[in-house]
């Protein structure tokens, strides 16, 4: 099948790898990624640092190789990068840009340049220009069906836990998720973890305040199974968390519910944030099985490349995004629509 292929090679050597690549690729291969990898298998050196190289080729173009390789179906890759989870270090920097020898169409060309741009990680931005047709329509079109989004749905109306660094907006997020849930003619109770900020108790006072909601504060982690199991019978019941130390919080919580907690895991993330740093909290927290992501802060972002990157690389849902401070405007629920035409510019 012609089209692009994507295959790794590896040697003792950067060089070593690279002569691999073009021997089976031929003159024309692209060099996406490069990563150092311990060794084994067939190289028979353990833990020895070796050269793992990413190269692609398109087929329709290229300078036929010395030998057949065998084709990567797209979407295989795409699953793969969805199940990552310990290899989220594959997904960093590419070792050069890949537009100058991409042996595609102009406006495939161009397509490229405006992921990249948009924040959107090289590999996947490789992948989504080679599932498009040409035109930004069918670019969206394929971002679209990438995205996951689910809303507040039922389960998460009877209660969420946010969890997240410092800084991110939990606690304004949650206050316009109780809003939101209070519109709908739900009872609210709020909980607090955090113990330590005086701002955080008096902002819940008045959201107590405004929706008529209880408000209580637990100073010990073990204090919690008993206060939820008694409130979620008759309200949603919003979990507000510490960020100076949120992956003891989620450590805590998996010792306390070993079978699981009972509310929804929401992971609060930062807009602004750059990739690296997102994709470090991710990792720290991804095996306490979160449930659905949130992001804030969209006002202050320059670029929506990474709420795809995440989407693809988690596999979670998005569940609300923030655009402001302003309780309790300033929060949306996007459509997968609405979220493609973020990551391509806006446009």
């Amino acid at each position: 099948m012609e089209g692009m292929q994507i295959k790794k090679f590896v040697g003792q050597t950067f060089k070593e790898a690279i002569e691999a690549a073009k021997r089976e690729f031929g003159p024309d291969v692209m060099i996406i990624q490069t990563r150092e990898i311990k060794g084994g298998g067939a190289f028979g050196i353990l833990n020895k640092k070796l050269m793992e190289v990413t190269a692609a080729i398109d087929r329709s173009l290229a300078t036929p190789p010395d030998k057949p390789v065998q084709t990567i179906n797209a979407e295989e890759v795409l699953k793969g990068l969805r199940e990552l989870k310990d290899e989220i270090g594959f997904l960093k920097e590419t070792l050069r840009p890949v537009v100058p020898t991409l042996k595609i169409g102009k406006e495939k060309k161009g397509l490229y340049n405006l992921l990249i741009r948009q924040g959107v990680e090289g590999q996947l931005a490789l992948i989504l220009v080679e599932r498009a047709n040409e035109g930004i329509d069918s670019l969206k079109k394929v971002i679209t069906q990438d995205m996951k989004v689910q809303g507040l749905s039922p389960s998460e109306e009877r209660g969420m836990i946010f969890l997240g660094p410092p800084g991110v907006g939990k606690t304004t997020t949650l206050s316009k998720i109780a809003h939101m849930i209070h519109s709908k003619k739900r009872p609210v109770g709020i909980i607090t973890l955090d113990d330590n900020r005086i701002s955080t108790m008096a902002h819940f006072k008045e959201v107590s305040r405004m929706l008529h909601c209880p408000v209580k504060n637990v100073k010990k982690m073990s204090e919690l199974p008993k206060l939820l199991y008694k409130e979620m019978q008759r309200v949603s019941l919003l979990i507000d968390t510490p960020g100076y130390d949120f992956k003891e919080t989620l450590h805590g919580l998996s010792e306390i519910f070993p079978s699981g907690f009972p509310l929804k895991k929401c992971l609060v993330m930062d807009a602004s944030m750059n990739e690296q740093t997102v994709l470090r909290f991710w990792q720290d927290c991804m095996k306490y099985g979160i449930d659905n992501i949130g992001f804030t802060k969209l006002d202050l972002a320059s670029h929506f490349g990474g709420l795809y990157n995440m989407s693809v690389i988690t596999g979670r849902p998005l569940s609300f995004m923030t655009t402001g401070p302003d309780i309790p405007k300033d929060i949306r629920i996007p459509t997968p629509e609405f979220l493609a035409s973020l990551v391509v510019g806006g446009v």
